[in-house]
């Protein structure tokens, strides 16, 4: 499956990873397991999406559409997340900012980076409590 959904080990995130042609549906699935974490813990704050893997999103408006909605009922239970997207080329880029126009009034902290070394190091400098280190150390690889 290109496109994966985990917390990480220190249960303080949630690391999405997409390769090769990422779609909507998968992106979808990830959503909704995110809803449901939301609802059974109150641990992790923040998001990393990393799609430095993949070539394509391919989306549909209505996968933005439900995608947000998820993201709406996650956010009543998380209204100061921090969300970091990897987009490394344009189309990729073009999807997430999409995304985050949509979204921009769940008062979620966004930043959108073209490699991974940088978003890891935005979060590290913006996130409240610091990521754990080694998670990070491993992720960069």
């Amino acid at each position: 499956m290109p496109y994966t959904t985990e917390l990480t080990e220190d249960y303080m995130g949630v690391l999405h990873s997409g390769t090769g042609v990422v779609t909507g549906e998968e992106i979808l699935r990830g959503s909704q397991a995110l809803a449901q974490l939301v609802e059974n813990t109150e641990n992790f704050h923040y998001e990393f999406v990393d799609l430095s893997a993949a070539s394509d999103v391919q989306i549909s408006p209505e996968h933005l559409r439900a995608i947000f909605e998820q993201d709406q009922f996650a956010a009543f239970f998380r209204p100061h997340e921090v969300v970091v997207i990897v987009a490394p080329n344009d189309r990729v880029m073009e999807v997430a900012r999409q995304w985050e126009e949509m979204v921009q009034h769940l008062g979620w902290t966004i930043h959108i980076a073209r490699e991974r070394a940088a978003g890891w190091e935005w979060l590290r400098e913006n996130f409240r409590t610091q990521p754990d280190e080694n998670l990070l150390r491993h992720r960069d690889r």
